[in-house]
Formats: C-alpha cells, sequence, structure tokens
C-alpha cells in the first residue's frame, strides 16, 4: 500500500503518475478538507475514483498560522512582564512560546522597563520622605530624572540619579 499526502492540488502530472501506481499497488491518498474542496479539485477528484486501487482520504486538521494571541493573553504577557517574569517564564506560564511572547513584548518593553523605573524611583522618593532628607533641592531633581525617563534620555537620567545619591550621602552624614 502506498499513501500519499498532499498539501496543495495535485497537478496532472502527479495524478497520472498516481494513475500508473495505482495499477500494482493499493494508493491512499490524503487532502486536507480545503484542497479536497476546492473547485480545481472537482474533476481531479472524478478521474481518481474511477480508479478501484485509489481510495481519498481527507483529514481535518488545522493548516496555515497558529490563531492569533487573544487580549487577555496580551494583557496577561504584559503584567507578567511587569512583575518581573522572563520571556521564558511568561512564555511557560501562558503555554505560549519565547519568541511569540517576544513578537508580542518588543513593542512594548521599553514602556515596562520605564514604568519599572518610575516604581523604583517613587520607592526612592519614599526613602527620601522617611529619612528626612527630601527637599526642594531634591524634589526638583526628582522632577528632572522624571522629564529625562520621559523624554528616553537615559544618560542625563544616570547623572540626575548620581547627583540625587551624591545629596542622600550628604544629607546623611
Amino acid at each position: 500500500m502506498i499513501e500519499i499526502k498532499f498539501s496543495k492540488i495535485p497537478r496532472w502530472v502527479e495524478i497520472n503518475k498516481i494513475i500508473e501506481q495505482s495499477k500494482h499497488s493499493i494508493v491512499l491518498l490524503k487532502f486536507p478538507k480545503s484542497v479536497y474542496e476546492h473547485p480545481k479539485m472537482q474533476y481531479k477528484l472524478e478521474v481518481l475514483k474511477q480508479e478501484p486501487n485509489i481510495f481519498i482520504e481527507v483529514e481535518n486538521s488545522k493548516r496555515g498560522r497558529k490563531k492569533k494571541i487573544d487580549n487577555f493573553t496580551k494583557q496577561k504577557i504584559l503584567e507578567l512582564l511587569k512583575e518581573g517574569y522572563s520571556l521564558r517564564e511568561v512564555g511557560r506560564e501562558l503555554g505560549i512560546s519565547k519568541s511569540s511572547v517576544w513578537n508580542y513584548a518588543k513593542d512594548y518593553i521599553t514602556e515596562i522597563k520605564k514604568e519599572k523605573l518610575k516604581e523604583l524611583i517613587w520607592e526612592l522618593k519614599e526613602t527620601a520622605v522617611e529619612e528626612g532628607w527630601y527637599d526642594y533641592t531634591v524634589q526638583d531633581l526628582f522632577l528632572e530624572l522624571e522629564a529625562y525617563i520621559n523624554n528616553n534620555d537615559l544618560e542625563k537620567s544616570k547623572e540626575i540619579l548620581q547627583k540625587i545619591i551624591e545629596y542622600r550621602h550628604e544629607a546623611i552624614e
């Protein structure tokens, strides 16, 4: 028995070859539903069905691209990344590949990192208030830092953060 799987409409050369093979052996042809039902296949199927040793099977397997990620999953990806999960961990948690996570999240990674940085800066502000070194100078530095972060100027942000750290050391001593 010969088993042949098709993923596209066979050409007449292939059909004739199958008919020739059916003279010596039983031939099982497997077609996806979309190929089997295609208008161009009607006549070819009639010709194949006339041969007694050719059997045709229609597969209902899914073809083509996988479904796009739904909105719930997209939100969950962003939430998990914000919580600090790695791409691999997010993929494992949601049952999707790491590359699918990256393909969706790559546009949002910078924003997620910015938000995480802002959270850390907020915690530093709270510490400054608790330790008693938060004043107008520090407040201005924090405002400047936030502006540079929003403008993606990381070099200036680093400089301002360094000034805040130096100010803290001077205030504590």
